[in-house]
Order: structure tokens, then C-alpha cells, then sequence
């Protein structure tokens, strides 16, 4: 199992789908119109600090539901890929916490019931990590262009300017957790080196570094991972570089 982490619109979505047709695995999105979290998540950017306040508990925990059952899931299916994922939730949880916009007793519960869905899924014990984490780095300000071009009405600073500012602290909140994470091996995909949405090239550079460490892990073969880049090559009319 992958999960892909990063900020707002770092480009989780693109890579984890990019990803999964890459492996032949299945892939789960993180999807803002579902009905458990559609009209909290609206409201949760409707009026700023107050709204984030008023909902931000319920909002994470359905979040959690989510992420829950798509993690049962993904367990019981090789290499497959999430780009929203309980232990994302919980570095935004801890975020709106101490920005003050979620209270202690909720924190507390939220995080309570955060670990027991990780140490126990379909009846079996887990460590609560996936085989792979790929981290995508982005510059603050880069991070914003992307939130500002996706579109969505709700995130839009041009209506609310203290956006930025909570933007801003989302982007170093997952910078500051890869620097002290190392429960479970990562890759950095550094978005300001690597195009991977627009580049062919930057493209195929990141997918062969994920899956170069899967390889490493067992959990790819070499033979597999020749056969994944033959395909891809002929996908985009790219040839397959000799081996040195």
C-alpha cells in the first residue's frame, strides 16, 4: 500500500492516479462531494477562522469515516495507491488544533479514535503505516497558484485574503512532519524540480523513483518494473533508455 501526502493542491490526486495506472493498482481519491463531509467542508472555508472553529471537529472525523473505509479496502489489494489517508488527517488535525480552531476535549477524542482505526483494520492488527509514502513538496507560493487555477469557489483567497495565512501553515505543518518522520520509508518528490503534471519527462522521472523503491522493498520485481516502463514507453511514444 502507497500513500501519497502533501499539501492543498501539492498534486496528490494527479500523482496517485498517475500512479496506480503506472502499477495496474487501484487508487482512492479523496473526493470533496462526498456526502458525509460535502456541506461541513464548505462551511469549514465559508467565514474564516470562526466557521473553520464551528466544524472543524465533525469535519475531520468524517473525514476519518472516509479514509477508514477505503483503508480496508486498499489493505487487501496489492500496491494500492491513497492520496487522502488517516495519517494525512492527523497532521491536519494536529495543524487546526493549535491554530486554536479545534478544542482540547475534541482534539483529544478525534485523535483517540484517529490511532484505534490505525492499530486495528478488518479484524487484524496493523502498525499503521503503508509500504511506500511519497511526499510532495511544494513552494508556499507555488501551493497557492495551484489552489487559485483548480477552481474551487471555496478556497478562493481573492474572497477571503486570510486564506493565504492558513495556507501558508498547512504547507510548513507537512514540511515540518517529513523532517521528523521516519516510522516508514518515504519518497520526496519535490514539485519545484519535478513537473509531473505538465512534463513528460519530470513525469517518468518521478514514477521511476517510486517504483525503484518498490523494487527495494519487495513489493515490485525488477522484471515487473522493466515491463511497467516498456508499457509506459509506448504509451507516450517514449523510448525505453539502455541500461548503463
Amino acid at each position: 500500500m502507497i500513500y501519497v501526502i502533501g499539501s492543498i493542491s501539492a498534486g496528490k490526486s494527479t500523482l496517485s492516479e498517475m500512479l496506480a495506472k503506472d502499477l495496474g493498482s487501484e487508487f482512492y481519491l479523496e473526493d470533496v462531494n462526498n456526502g458525509l463531509i460535502k456541506n461541513m467542508l464548505e462551511h469549514f472555508y465559508s467565514a474564516g477562522a470562526e466557521s473553520r472553529q464551528q466544524v472543524s471537529a465533525m469535519l475531520q472525523v468524517g473525514f476519518l469515516v472516509v479514509r477508514y473505509m477505503q483503508l480496508k479496502k486498499a489493505l487487501v489489494q496489492k500496491n494500492a495507491v491513497l492520496d487522502s489517508n488517516i495519517l494525512s488527517d492527523g497532521i491536519m488535525a494536529n495543524l487546526i488544533h493549535e491554530r486554536g480552531e479545534m478544542d482540547d476535549a475534541s482534539f483529544n477524542i478525534y485523535m483517540t479514535l484517529n490511532q484505534e482505526m490505525q492499530s486495528n483494520v478488518n479484524g487484524s492488527p496493523w502498525n499503521g503505516f503503508p509500504d511506500l509514502i511519497v511526499y510532495i513538496d511544494i513552494d508556499p507560493d507555488h501551493e497557492i497558484e495551484s489552489i487559485q487555477s483548480r477552481g474551487r469557489d471555496m478556497e478562493d483567497i481573492r474572497k477571503d485574503p486570510k486564506l493565504v495565512d492558513y495556507y501558508n501553515s498547512v504547507n510548513k505543518a507537512y514540511k515540518d512532519w517529513y523532517k521528523g518522520f521516519h516510522q516508514a520509508t518515504t519518497v520526496k518528490v519535490d514539485r519545484e524540480h519535478f513537473d509531473f503534471v505538465s512534463s513528460i519527462e519530470d513525469r517518468n522521472a518521478v514514477l521511476n523513483m517510486i517504483e525503484e523503491k518498490l523494487v527495494e522493498l519487495g513489493k515490485l520485481t525488477q522484471s515487473e518494473f522493466e515491463q511497467i516502463k516498456a508499457e509506459r514507453a509506448k504509451k507516450f511514444n517514449d523510448p525505453v533508455p539502455e541500461e548503463a
